[in-house]
């Protein structure tokens, strides 16, 4: 039987260009497909919002609403009914003022409820465009993209990062204060749990790294001389001391880096001071040295490598959001990309301008729901909000 998560139906009014749309997933794979411009990333946006504030274009919400739409906001909203195991929930996202703001609302079974509630039920993986230049990206992207899918399978790293980011706050809104020093020993505290929490999240780096590394060597010859490392400091200290070294180092550069800190307004040590790293052991250099061509292609390998891993995580509330991944990719890589993710059970929504990889291929014709979005009929009237 079939326990994983499934939307089963989604319905947007006044979202972005889309005034009215309704989409019932037939199939496990849902493609998307139509000229630029047609508001295919714009659906998978509004799936992605359940997980994250302003979804994975990071929008401010104000752009969520179209130019001209001059009516209530009652009148905005993406509705979702979603199925995990027998239990079916109505998921609606909706905006409200907040002084000169927009906040967003999401409401379960008609009640309000917080991100987080939403979280322990339901989670995303997704993979944009500007992720094929990853190696091209800044060392928080690269960071972030490790992060996600971690937390895409472990709800408590989700959780540490959170716990993290507010540790580290709470010590820089202490060091604002010029007499800092009289809070000496609330700054003790704060900082050994600062420590504890950061230790932990760099050995869940690290054990899934090397969970991947595994998985990269066994997937074609291109990627069995692949390895992805972490660069950063304590990263490096943990493969050479005992974590109760390197707890201690951690605490003394804090309190050594106080002063500096204080004037700086942030972290300067910490486990996020670091990068991803991948090196081609029989090149003997790093891969972001390649052509742009075998980065892409190198992305796309460690994907499959997180698919391999999925497999034996065995998570039920995942889905996947594939948002026009498949312009650079040729149909071999296309076609056992998407064979491997319909091995792992799970729910994927893909956009593509044209789709016509499907056509040559009567395995992909038998598992994918292909959904023309310039389709006059699909569009759907009186949609209730």
């Amino acid at each position: 039987m079939n326990n994983s998560v499934r939307i089963t139906n989604l319905k947007l009014k006044n979202y972005r260009n889309h005034r009215e749309l309704s989409i019932i997933p037939k199939k496990d794979i849902i493609v998307i497909y139509g000229k630029n411009g047609s508001g295919k990333t714009n659906i998978l946006e509004s799936i992605s919002l359940m997980n994250s504030n302003g979804g994975f274009r990071n929008a401010n919400l104000t752009d969520l609403i179209p130019e001209n739409h001059y009516g209530p906001l009652e009148l905005f909203g993406a509705n979702f009914q979603i199925k995990f195991n027998s239990d079916i929930y109505s998921v609606g996202l909706g905006l409200k003022k907040k002084g000169e703001n927009l906040i967003k609302i999401i409401k379960v079974d008609s009640i309000t409820t917080k991100s987080e509630n939403l979280k322990k039920k339901i989670s995303f993986f997704w993979i944009v465009p500007r992720m094929s230049h990853l190696l091209q990206s800044t060392a928080m992207e690269r960071r972030a993209f490790i992060d996600m899918m971690i937390s895409s399978v472990d709800k408590s790293y989700s959780e540490r990062l959170q716990e993290y980011k507010k540790l580290k706050r709470e010590r820089l809104n202490i060091l604002k204060n010029k007499k800092f020093q009289n809070h000496e020993k609330w700054l003790d505290i704060i900082e050994r749990r600062i420590c504890s929490s950061g230790l932990i999240i760099c050995d869940s780096r690290r054990t899934f790294l090397k969970s991947l590394n595994n998985r990269l060597k066994v997937i074609n010859d291109k990627t069995e001389s692949l390895i992805l490392e972490l660069n950063g400091t304590l990263d490096k200290i943990l493969r050479e001391k005992p974590a109760l070294f390197v707890e201690e180092y951690f605490i003394e550069k804090l309190k050594e880096n106080r002063f500096k800190d204080s004037i700086s307004g942030r972290t300067n040590f910490s486990a996020n001071k670091t990068d991803l790293v991948i090196y081609d052991i029989k090149k003997r250099k790093e891969v972001k040295n390649f052509s742009t061509g075998e980065q892409k292609l190198i992305i796309i390998s460690i994907i499959l490598a997180f698919i391999e891993f999925l497999k034996k995580a065995k998570t039920e509330q995942l889905i996947f959001l594939l948002d026009d991944i498949f312009s650079y990719l040729d149909s071999n890589y296309i076609s056992s990309l998407l064979q491997e993710l319909s091995k792992l059970n799970i729910q994927t929504w893909i956009t593509d301008v044209r789709a016509d990889w499907i056509l040559n291929s009567p395995i992909l014709k038998g598992m994918i729901h292909k959904i023309n979005i310039g389709d006059k009929h699909f569009k759907v009237p009186n949609i209730k909000i």
